[in-house]
């Protein structure tokens, strides 16, 4: 079998630092992400991650807004009561927060409404109970279950607790990173699978027969690149302006003397994001996508591509030569980026395209246009500190169109 490699590193290297500006901007400030609409204002720290975590659980193959907007009330209210009341059986604590159809035996999520709430007004919820019902509810349920068993056995309830596990004196960032991700996972997807509503309380038993001798194994070393929706709660953990905080504080409150080494500013964290690795999706692995800016400098791609593996792959060929600082995590920005300019066939303002020079305007007092339109994301131009109003990669996509 012919060798994957990097025919063209230059070109590659620059594609890929757009990429790495674009995801500076994109934590820049917590109005470019979707935030959860909780239940409450007084959640702890620790309750808001714990929230975060379950709603990616749930978070496949439907609108991200309807999972954040209904998903993230009703679980933080699961979260709530299930923090709230230490003594309570999880089992029976659950089977508060879903209901099964008796006319068809579909499960839904439900919760009480607290209080009018306006993000809820926009989809017709104005009297309780609030429902939820994820696209794969059924799995979603035994992993939501799984996840409080085990942190009510292992970590008082607590994530910020669990998380605590993976980190040891004397260890460096990349260790830990890569330790918290296998505990993360150990926590929730190991004990994933397929089924019916039918199955759920068979399903239910035998997650209690399992984490009945569950222990945490820090000397695992599963790969872990599949793993969409733990790469991106890990992510935000160290990443985002919203949930950083929340995961320090957290962390101090559980009792971890070190809770401000994870800092979203601390330069050995930055050092150690390059251990993340891309949650796969549609997006970046959209078609035209791909054609125009990854095969064309590579040789003998897979036919079978695997965006996460790829990306993995050029960002250690490309280790050996000068760059900046993308690492393989950073190219979920293609997320907001491709359904606006690739699918939509935006060549002739797109950095890789025609350019952005007719658009770049480099006045500080106005928002910058190209990474609103490109991405969505509101941030302050900056005409003295841009990396991206070079126009260095223009014309690079050999899939642009209408130029």
């Amino acid at each position: 079998m012919k060798k994957f490699s990097v025919s063209e590193p230059e070109k590659m290297s620059a594609i890929l630092n757009i990429f790495s500006k674009l995801d500076d901007i994109r934590w820049n400030g917590p109005g470019n992400y979707n935030l959860i609409n909780y239940c409450r204002d007084d959640l702890t720290d620790d309750e808001k991650l714990l929230t975060h975590w379950l709603c990616y659980i749930v978070d496949r193959q439907m609108p991200f807004e309807r999972i954040w907007d209904i998903g993230g009330y009703v679980l933080s209210n699961l979260v709530h009561g299930y923090t709230s009341n230490p003594d309570r059986d999880v089992r029976q604590l659950l089977k508060d927060y879903y209901e099964v159809d008796p006319k068809n035996g579909n499960l839904t999520f439900k919760s009480r409404l607290e209080s009018p709430n306006q993000r809820l007004s926009r989809y017709g919820i104005s009297s309780g109970p609030v429902r939820f019902a994820s696209r794969y509810i059924p799995e979603d349920l035994i992993l939501i279950y799984r996840t409080l068993v085990i942190l009510d056995k292992r970590a008082n309830r607590s994530l910020a607790t669990y998380m605590s596990h993976a980190f040891a004196e004397h260890l460096d960032f990349e260790l830990e990173v890569q330790r918290l991700a296998q505990i993360l996972n150990q926590l929730t997807y190991a004990g994933g699978g397929r089924l019916s509503a039918s199955e759920a309380d068979q399903r239910l038993d035998k997650v209690d027969r399992d984490i009945s001798c569950f222990e945490v194994d820090l000397e695992a070393n599963e790969k872990l690149s599949g793993r969409k929706r733990l790469w991106c709660s890990l992510r935000d953990y160290l990443k985002s302006p919203e949930f950083n905080p929340h995961f320090v504080a957290a962390l101090r409150r559980s009792g971890y003397q070190h809770a401000d080494r994870w800092k979203r500013s601390s330069p050995d964290l930055k050092k150690a994001l390059k251990v993340l690795e891309l949650p796969g999706d549609v997006w970046n692995n959209f078609e035209i996508f791909r054609k125009g800016l990854f095969t064309p400098n590579i040789n003998n791609p897979r036919k079978s591509w695997d965006m996460p593996k790829t990306v993995r792959e050029i960002y250690q060929q490309l280790s050996n030569i000068e760059r900046d600082s993308f690492y393989p995590e950073q190219l979920d920005v293609t997320f907001d980026f491709v359904p606006r300019m690739c699918e939509e066939s935006m060549c002739k303002v797109c950095f890789f395209g025609g350019g952005i020079r007719n658009t770049c305007h480099q006045n500080k007092d106005l928002l910058c246009p190209v990474a609103l339109y490109s991405c969505g994301y509101v941030h302050q131009c900056n005409p003295e500190d841009c990396a991206l109003k070079e126009d260095s990669v223009k014309g690079l996509c050999v899939e642009a169109r209408n130029l």
